[in-house]
C-alpha cells in the first residue's frame, strides 16, 4: 500500500509593511490595499486548482476585509497570525499583554469566520510563547522554520518532523535532511521551480508532508519599492506561474493538499506522532 504524502500549503495574510523596514513612506491605506491585491490573485490561484489551503491571518487585515476572510474560510483554514503590530514577537512582551492580545486576535477570527481558530504562526517565523498558546485554547503552531538563515533564523540543529512541545503540536516548514536547504518563499521564489522540486522530493524521503509559505505582497508589482532585488526577484506575474506549476506537479505526483489544521487533527487522533 502506498502512503499517502500531503502539501501543506500556506500563506501568511499580512499588511505589506515591508517599505518601512527600509526607511520608506507608504500610507496605510496602501499598506491594506497591496495586501488586498496579492490576497485576491491567491484566492484565485488555489480555488483553480481546488485545494486547500491555511491562511495566517492578522486580525488587523481581517477587520479591514471581514468579507472576504468569511469567503477564504469557506474552502480553506484560517489560522492567526499575531495580533497588533507584524514586527512584534510575543515570547519577549509583557505575558499578561500577549496572553490578552493573543486571546483577543483569536477571538476576533472567530468571530468573523464562525469557526473555531486552531493553528497560530508567531510573526516572521520567531518562536512563540507555547505555554499562552495553550492556555488560549491553540492546538498547533507553524512558526519553525528549522535552517539557517543570517539576521532571521539559526535553528539549524531544531527537529524537523513535527513534535510536540507543552501539548502544543509544533508542525516545522520543509527543509532537506542533513544540509537543510529551504523551501520557504523566499528560496522558493528566488531559486524557481526546479529547486522547488528538489527540495519538495528530498523532504519527502523521510517524512510525510511538505509545507511552504508565501505572502499576498509577493503576487504584486515591487519593483517601484527601493528594496533589496532579492525580495523583488520573480514577484508579481512570475510568483503566480511558478507556484501555478508547481501545485500542477506536487498534483501529477499524487501529493494530497491539506489544511496544516487537517493535519493535526490527523495525526492527534491518531496518535502517530
Amino acid at each position: 500500500m502506498v502512503k499517502i504524502k500531503y502539501a501543506l500549503l500556506t500563506f501568511d495574510i499580512e499588511e505589506f509593511d515591508m517599505p518601512l523596514e527600509f526607511k520608506q513612506k507608504i500610507s496605510e491605506e496602501e499598506i491594506f490595499e497591496r495586501s488586498l491585491t496579492g490576497t485576491k490573485r491567491i484566492l484565485e490561484l488555489v480555488n483553480k486548482h481546488n485545494i486547500r489551503a491555511t491562511f495566517f491571518v492578522t486580525p488587523k487585515f481581517a477587520n479591514k476585509y471581514p468579507e472576504l476572510i468569511k469567503e477564504i474560510s469557506n474552502k480553506h483554514e484560517i489560522a492567526l497570525h499575531g495580533y497588533h503590530e507584524h514586527s512584534y514577537n510575543y515570547r519577549f512582551i509583557e505575558r499578561d499583554r500577549a496572553l490578552k492580545e493573543l486571546k483577543k486576535g483569536k477571538e476576533r477570527l472567530e468571530k468573523i469566520i464562525g469557526k473555531k481558530i486552531n493553528g497560530f504562526r508567531e510573526p516572521r517565523m520567531q518562536k512563540p510563547p507555547y505555554s499562552i498558546l495553550k492556555k488560549i485554547g491553540f492546538k498547533y503552531d507553524s512558526s519553525l522554520n528549522p535552517t539557517f538563515m543570517p539576521g532571521r533564523y539559526n535553528n539549524l540543529f531544531a527537529k524537523r518532523k513535527p513534535f510536540f512541545t507543552e501539548d502544543i503540536m509544533i508542525i516545522p516548514l520543509s527543509v532537506t535532511p542533513v544540509f537543510r536547504f529551504p523551501l520557504f518563499w523566499f528560496f522558493f521564489r528566488n531559486f524557481g521551480l526546479n529547486y522547488g522540486k528538489f527540495v519538495t522530493k528530498c523532504s519527502l524521503i523521510d517524512q510525510e508532508y511538505v509545507a511552504l509559505v508565501f505572502h499576498p505582497w509577493e503576487f504584486i508589482d515591487l519593483n517601484e519599492f527601493r528594496i533589496p532585488y532579492y525580495f523583488r526577484r520573480n514577484c508579481n506575474v512570475k510568483i503566480y506561474q511558478i507556484l501555478d506549476k508547481y501545485i500542477k506537479w506536487c498534483l501529477d505526483k499524487k501529493l494530497k493538499f491539506i489544511s496544516m489544521g487537517d493535519y493535526h487533527e490527523k495525526n492527534f487522533n491518531n496518535n502517530s506522532i
